[in-house]
């Protein structure tokens, strides 16, 4: 008699990954580190730095990269989903507690990230609460998963619009509109004095007065009312999960040459739309500068939500469109080196900022300005595709990769490059 070991899931060999992907994710953490090497301040649109170059950088990062590459990513997560399921269930091995695992992981990752490094910028902890509810998603149809998609984008907007709904209701009271300009006044005031602190502690605080300051925020961000917190994620990280465990649900990636003439049409629909809602919102914010519930915000706010995603998945489209080309990606190459250590190129970039920007490194915070900040990515992205280039010649995993694969899987993986 022969017995023979029971299926086992593990991590996918090196040949049977879909580069493109990997390039897809090198090209995203370039946005990523784009928009956190944020100098000082806690939203993109600011007259901390006046400056003509520093405002023009200011919008042009706002335009092309806030909110866009947080939603590739998301998209990519959906789509590892969509192909992690898909080789469990070929090889017959039980998903779900493999995946829990991983998310654990992951949510550890992130935490500590966010307290240590990016406490308003950290988004492992965020993919990792939500990656449970896309558990939920494993045994749907296509037909569901995009209507869930739709649901999820249209629910912050609902809120919204019942939000401006009520507000004009009661600026029919005169005494309603007193309270109004009160609110509003003391939560601005609240944003300056948040603001104000963050400066005082990141340009002159201890470390142990920054990771204090970081798990404040961070346990704040989280503590905040349902309609400031978790639905806006239903609307932004989680409607990128679903389209692209669609995405994965239709193998699209697995067969491109099948699904060219899908990928044209996200291109033109992504770059079409992306452009008119993103400068339909922009506009508004920049010449109109809507404080508090109104139909003009509201406007911003729809603009943004379909701006945004069709933004990332132009993208997406035009860098798969791309690597069609062999010259290109040849050209492209390098990125999915950048890709495949995507954990532990997303914490050098969170420790590079800890260096760069916070007290006790270099201490340039609020004393850069956003030029300056987005000129630094351009050289330490370089050196992230050296490296990551240089390190996968000699080992199979990043050292973030290796030790979520580990701490996954339940046992050492082979770290070395096998000659």
């Amino acid at each position: 008699m022969t017995t023979t070991s029971p299926p086992r899931v593990g991590p996918v060999h090196p040949k049977e990954r879909i580069e493109v992907i990997d390039i897809l994710r090198g090209f995203a953490l370039y946005g990523v580190l784009l928009v956190n090497f944020k100098p000082g301040g806690l939203q993109f649109i600011t007259q901390e730095w006046p400056g003509v170059f520093d405002q023009a950088v200011l919008w042009l990062v706002g335009f092309f990269a806030v909110g866009k590459f947080f939603r590739l990513f998301s998209f990519l997560f959906g789509l590892g989903f969509a192909l992690q399921l898909g080789r469990a269930e070929a090889r017959g091995v039980p998903f779900f507690p493999f995946y829990r695992r991983r998310l654990f992981v992951l949510l550890v990752f992130g935490l500590v990230n966010a307290v240590l490094f990016l406490a308003g910028g950290d988004i492992l902890h965020i993919y990792a609460m939500l990656g449970f509810l896309l558990l939920l998603f494993r045994t749907c149809s296509t037909r569901t998963i995009i209507a869930a998609a739709v649901v999820c984008l249209l629910l912050p907007l609902v809120r919204d619009a019942a939000v401006t709904g009520i507000q004009a209701l009661r600026q029919a009271d005169s005494q309603a509109v007193e309270r109004i300009a009160r609110e509003q006044e003391q939560r601005a005031a609240e944003q300056k004095a948040l603001k104000q602190r963050a400066q005082r502690t990141y340009s002159q605080g201890s470390h142990a007065e920054i990771l204090a300051f970081n798990a404040q925020r961070v346990a704040r961000s989280h503590s905040s009312s349902l309609r400031n917190a978790y639905l806006g994620l239903f609307g932004e990280e989680f409607v990128m999960f679903l389209l692209g465990f669609y995405a994965g649900r239709r193998r699209i990636f697995q067969n491109l040459t099948a699904h060219l003439r899908l990928v044209h049409s996200v291109f033109r629909c992504g770059l079409g739309l992306g452009v008119v809602g993103l400068s339909v919102s922009l506009g508004i914010r920049l010449l109109m500068k809507p404080v508090g519930p109104s139909f003009i915000n509201f406007l911003a706010n729809i603009s943004w939500a379909v701006g945004a995603p069709a933004l990332a998945l132009f993208y997406t489209a035009a860098i798969v469109l791309l690597a069609q080309r062999d010259k290109w990606k040849r050209g492209l190459a390098p990125l999915a080196a950048v890709g495949r250590l995507a954990l532990s190129n997303y914490l050098l970039e969170s420790l590079l900022y800890v260096i760069i920007f916070h007290s006790y490194g270099l201490g340039l915070y609020g004393r850069v300005g956003y030029g300056a900040a987005a000129a630094l990515t351009v050289p330490i992205f370089a050196l992230q595709i050296f490296v990551s280039v240089w390190w996968l010649r000699r080992f199979r995993f990043g050292p973030a990769e290796w030790l979520w694969r580990t701490l996954t899987y339940g046992k050492l993986q082979p770290m070395r490059v096998s000659p």
